[in-house]
C-alpha cells in the first residue's frame, strides 16, 4: 500500500511539475522568462505625496510581476510627477522613465529602475482615481501604465 502512495505522489509530482506556471489568461506571448519579483515594499511618490512613501500609496502585488497602486488625481490638466521606489530610493528600486517621462493614458512606458532623476509626468484629463501598474513581469523591460478607475 505505501509503494502505490509513492507512486501516486511521484506521478502527482511529475505532472504539476510539467505545467506551465507562467503562461496567463493574456495567452502564450505572455510567458514571463525574466520574471523577478521585488522582496521589498514599493511606492507611488511624487509631488502629490511629497516624494515621501506613504501606506497609502504602497503597491499592490498581483503575485505575477505586476503592481498596482491607486491615486486620487484632482486637478485635471496639472502635470503630476511621479516615480516608483522602495522607502530608501535603493538601486534597482528607483524606477523612472527611461526614454522620455510623459505618460500617456492607458499606454504602457518603458521605465528603468536604476534612475535618479528621471520623473515620471502624468496630466490626468479628469479628476478622480487612476490606477497605475508596474508591469516588472519582463524585469529587464519594465513599464508602467496609468488607467482610469
Amino acid at each position: 500500500m505505501q509503494k502505490n502512495t509513492a507512486i501516486s505522489l511521484l506521478l502527482v509530482l511529475g505532472i504539476t511539475g510539467c505545467a506551465s506556471p507562467n503562461i496567463t489568461p493574456e495567452g502564450p506571448m505572455s510567458i514571463q522568462r525574466n520574471a523577478k519579483l521585488f522582496e521589498r515594499a514599493m511606492y507611488l511618490r511624487g509631488d502629490f505625496s511629497l516624494w515621501d512613501a506613504e501606506d497609502i500609496y504602497r503597491l499592490q502585488p498581483k503575485g505575477d510581476g505586476r503592481y498596482l497602486v491607486r491615486a486620487r488625481f484632482m486637478s485635471p490638466g496639472k502635470v503630476y510627477e511621479f516615480k516608483i521606489a522602495d522607502e530608501k530610493w535603493s538601486e534597482g528600486y528607483n524606477c523612472g522613465y527611461r526614454f522620455q517621462g510623459m505618460v500617456q493614458l492607458g499606454q504602457p512606458l518603458p521605465v528603468d529602475c536604476n534612475t535618479v532623476y528621471n520623473y515620471l509626468s502624468f496630466a490626468p484629463d479628469k479628476k478622480g482615481w487612476y490606477s497605475i501598474t508596474l508591469d516588472y513581469r519582463d524585469s529587464s523591460n519594465p513599464t508602467v501604465v496609468v488607467q482610469r478607475d
